[in-house]
């Protein structure tokens, strides 16, 4: 059903493949229009349906005044499966669709309303209550995560690329408070128990390999979280629920809890060796639970390795961990490996209370729910799958979205799931209905055991089923079971394929087929065959050389190994089934497809074109006045079985279908794809954008698909309707592969004539030019003996002249250096002479020298001479005046008591004072003499230090006299 809005027609424009690129989303125009259906997906409303101006206030604005804002209606699906909401953003541009991918998705508290934010900034809010939706005025671009703020219902904390975090009010459409708190993408946002406090740190925020604590009212930053990047850097980073402490997960998968107080260390914990040690204590007996997604017996799975990923995605250095998630109640702390191990830990202590083994796939994120007793498990795989599990009974898993996950979230009463996509879109889902659709699936399978008898069946079988397995697998039965949940169970697909088609599982005769080799025009046309897998391409040509041995025009068909692939990709190991399948397909659905080869079938695609100028007359004038043909838009999509426009989900599940009604449904199926996509095609420019739309996925409803070509098979007028064309279904009998007839027989043995006389003419042709080459051989033998003797003969002239310029440079040289040595010679006499008068002029400055060096050693030998005369010289003058002086103590101690000491002593005293005079002349002479006499090694200025010592002592003893003098006169 359409809904009519404001602009005009509205129609559904889900995708789950279109991507607008980054560059893309930063251009914005405020006329762009949105598709809306009401009743299979959502997507925003024009920007001109919303009356208001919306504009965007710069990060660092004070809140603005807040708008009226208009809010629309919606409606919710009622599915089985359990999406009850889907919500993309597409712009209808004149070209094209675009598609603006959404950034962040959150529930608010009380789980009744959707916050969406868009790439652009674009934020929507949908309230499930009131079912209505609307979109704020204000923007918050480049969005991260959002998260409802447990302060107030109406707030939330939104976080972006450009390290901004923002408190944003949705009723009011007003950006409360904003910070920047780091320069990287915001990545993590979690908070502790002191909501209410304004100035405790109670918000944590991670971005990067760093860390900050902040309080949620004010968004102010209070501690940078800084360690040590040398050895290890930060991974995760989270509060622990109801608590004031955080904790840190590094590189090394060490876990360290914090408290917040003080922050220091005060829990340390390694989960993956716990679980290393705890797997080498497991006893032989026991095993720890194993949760597969594929059967251990689907060895014929192509399901593609989910521990396969790519290595730029996630580095080895950053250790084992990927991701966490906590319980509801807080008592779990949930961990999933690299390795393919689910670690749940007690938060309490950190210890590893359950341990689980991922068998085929890793977890990227999970989501724990809080009902029932926290068993249910839905997690993102590697590959970007949404699964839903329960931890309790391994085997109970439910796929809930194939491909394309980027993040999930649950509500707080865990009632809604939202899983955001890759392609731009989110889906929000039922979890009572996901649980009941997982206890439905699960009594499924075990009621389909019980019958079968088999605990699980593998895809692969070998001989034929038995009648009592065909009675129970009817066609009515299986109709039924197809209608009520819309395909088949997965374990039991080709089982059910098998006893719909009748598959006789003919191995003798198979393997008579896969005895023949492979024909000479599929090893040809095989080498350009390019299919990553060596082991499916190898099957495919295995298949397509027992169809090229069947029916020889199967080898000259191009299409057939897009034909055969994708079911060698479901059973690679399973030849004879897929072999069987393809045969019974081209004796039943296809039997018209060949009539005209190598031309397009023109009687089977006149049926696809009668039928659609019926149903859709625009659509096929669109088509005619673009040149299109029923070649391009029905035959390129059945020669590749709809593979190419399909994903694996969507294509078992039409095959489902297909392999259930009558061969002339695909013609049907072809048609309804058409008039399903009529309006995305009427609206492509050119035949180009035409054919490429049909080589490409789409999004396509495969429920509503089906639903349509049913209609459509149903009410065709009789005079068109395929089944007056394409006889009823026929099964391959038992022991024996029927021969298809129904092609140019003629045209194939034209073709093998034609190829064997080229066979022939290409053998002549080899045989001459082998004979040409032998005969060009030979002259290039010849050639070269002749070319070699006058090669010799012209390099010995060259050899002859350079030996000759050789001896004349020699003899030159020669030449040279007797020049030089005669000038060397004559240099060499000339410093002989000059160097014999240089050593005549050394000996007689030598012998000069030491004559110097004599006479000075002699006047030193005189001079010491005389200084020793004059010092005894000095010590006789100083024993004689030491005798006077006693002579004159002797006498003045005579005569002191006669007479006075003047008179007695006066005759004494001048004769002594004459003494004195005439010894200082005559030192006074000495004196003198002593300065006139030349000293050459000696100051002729400076005395010499006895002489000193003499002029001190005649000092001393005219002292004495003079005070002896002083002293007689006072007497």
């Amino acid at each position: 059903m359409e809904k009519n809005m404001k602009k005009g027609d509205r129609s559904q424009a889900t995708s789950n493949k279109n991507v607008v690129d980054e560059n893309e989303d930063q251009e914005y125009d405020e006329n762009e229009e949105c598709d809306l259906d009401t009743e299979r997906d959502f997507s925003f409303g024009t920007e001109d349906e919303f009356e208001e101006d919306f504009f965007e206030p710069p990060l660092s604005a004070a809140p603005s005044t807040p708008i009226s804002m208009h809010k629309y209606p919606m409606k919710l699906k009622h599915t089985e499966s359990g999406n009850i909401l889907t919500v993309h953003h597409t712009i209808k541009n004149v070209e094209q669709q675009l598609r603006i991918r959404i950034g962040a998705c959150c529930f608010n508290e009380m789980s009744n309303k959707l916050v969406v934010i868009d790439r652009r900034g674009n934020i929507y809010i949908f309230d499930f209550v009131s079912k209505r939706y609307w979109r704020l005025s204000v923007r918050v671009p480049q969005v991260k995560l959002v998260h409802a703020s447990p302060l107030h219902h109406n707030e939330y904390i939104v976080g972006n690329e450009l390290g901004h975090v923002f408190l944003l009010d949705v009723e009011k459409s007003l950006l409360n408070r904003s910070n920047e708190v780091g320069n990287a993408s915001i990545d993590q946002i979690s908070w502790g128990n002191r909501l209410q406090s304004t100035s405790a740190s109670n918000t944590l925020v991670r971005f990067g390999p760093a860390a900050v604590l902040l309080n949620l009212r004010t968004l102010q930053v209070s501690h940078q979280l800084e360690f040590n990047q040398s050895r290890y850097t930060l991974k995760f980073a989270g509060y622990m629920p109801n608590s004031d402490q955080f904790f840190t997960c590094f590189t090394n998968d060490s876990i360290h809890v914090w408290s917040t107080h003080t922050l220091e260390t005060v829990l340390i914990a390694q989960p993956i060796k716990a679980r290393d040690r705890k797997l080498r204590l497991l006893r032989p007996d026991k095993s720890i639970p194993e949760i597969v997604l594929r059967g251990k017996d689907d060895e014929d799975s192509t399901f593609e390795d989910d521990l396969t990923f790519d290595c730029q995605e996630q580095h080895f250095a950053d250790g084992k961990l990927l991701n966490y998630s906590f319980s509801p109640n807080g008592n779990k702390l949930c961990f999933s490996t690299l390795d393919g191990y689910l670690l749940l830990l007690s938060t309490a202590s950190l210890e590893l209370d359950k341990l689980y083994r991922l068998s085929d796939f890793i977890i990227k994120q999970m989501v724990l729910l809080p009902q029932p007793k926290d068993r249910i498990l839905f997690a993102i795989t590697a590959r970007g799958m949404a699964i839903m599990l329960d931890l309790e009974q391994t085997d109970h898993k439910l796929i809930v979205q194939r491909s394309n996950a980027v993040s999930v979230s649950v509500s707080r009463d865990g009632k809604l799931l939202s899983v955001l996509s890759k392609s731009g879109e989110v889906n929000v889902w039922s979890t009572c209905r996901l649980y009941n659709s997982l206890q439905v699936q699960t009594q499924c399978i075990t009621q389909l055991r019980a019958v079968l008898k088999q605990p699980k069946l593998p895809y692969h079988f070998s001989g034929s089923m038995n009648c009592e397995l065909r009675q129970l697998l009817k066609r009515d039965r299986l109709r039924a079971i197809l209608g009520e949940y819309g395909c088949y169970p997965e374990k039991y697909r080709f089982i059910i394929w098998s006893s719909l088609l009748e598959l006789p599982s003919n191995g003798a005769q198979y393997q008579a087929l896969l005895k023949l080799g492979q024909p000479a025009i599929v090893r040809q046309k095989a080498r350009a065959l390019k299919i990553k897998s060596d082991a499916q391409r190898r099957a495919v040509i295995k298949v397509w050389s027992c169809l090229a041995h069947w029916c020889k025009v199967f080898g000259y068909v191009d299409f057939m190994p897009h034909l055969v692939f994708p079911f060698i990709k479901q059973m690679p190991k399973n030849g004879l089934v897929v072999f069987e399948l393809v045969v019974t397909l081209l004796l039943n659905h296809l039997q018209l497809g060949f009539e005209f080869h190598p031309m397009p079938p023109d009687n089977y695609l006149a049926m696809c074109e009668n039928l659609l100028q019926l149903q859709d007359e625009q659509l096929s004038k669109f088509y005619q006045t673009l040149d299109v043909k029923p070649k391009d838009y029905a035959w390129s999509l059945l020669t590749n079985g709809f593979a190419e426009v399909l994903e694996e989900h969507q294509w078992l599940v039409l095959w489902d279908n297909i392999v259930t009604e009558q061969p002339y449904f695909v013609v049907f199926v072809v048609v309804a794809y058409n008039l399903l996509h009529r309006e995305v095609i009427l609206r492509l420019p050119d035949k180009e954008a035409v054919l490429w739309f049909f080589h490409e996925q789409n999004p396509t409803d495969v429920a509503k698909w089906m639903l349509r070509s049913r209609k459509l098979m149903s009410k065709c007028d009789p005079n068109v309707h395929a089944q007056r064309f394409i006889p009823p279904f026929a099964s391959i009998p038992k022991g024996v592969y029927p021969k298809f007839l129904n092609y140019p027989i003629d045209w194939i043995e034209q073709q093998e004539e034609q190829t064997e006389a080229l066979v022939k003419q290409h053998q002549e042709i080899d045989v001459r030019i082998r004979n040409l080459e032998l005969e060009e051989l030979q002259i290039i033998d010849r050639l070269e003996n002749g070319l070699k003797q006058e090669e010799h003969a012209r390099r010995l002239k060259e050899m002859e002249k350079l030996y000759q310029d050789t001896i004349q440079r020699e003899e030159e040289r020669i030449a040279c250096h007797r020049k030089m040595l005669l000038m060397y010679q004559l240099e060499v006499r000339q410093r002989k002479s000059e160097i014999i008068s240089k050593l005549n002029e050394t000996e007689h400055r030598r012998i000069e020298l030491e004559m110097e060096k004599e006479i000075d050693q002699l006047m030193h030998s005189v001079e010491r001479e005389r200084r020793r005369q004059n010092q005894e010289m000095l010590f006789a003058e100083d024993e004689i005046r030491n005798q006077e002086m006693e002579l004159l103590a002797q006498r003045y101690y005579a005569q002191s008591a006669e007479a006075p000491l003047a008179q007695k002593y006066y005759d004494n005293i001048q004769k002594m004072c004459r003494e004195r005079d005439k010894l200082q002349q005559h030192l006074r002479e000495m004196t003198m003499e002593k300065l006139q006499r030349p000293m050459p090694s000696t100051n002729p200025l400076r005395k010499e230090p006895h002489l000193i010592e003499i002029e001190r002592s005649i000092l001393e003893i005219q002292r004495e006299f003079t005070d002896l003098i002083g002293s007689d006169s006072s007497k």
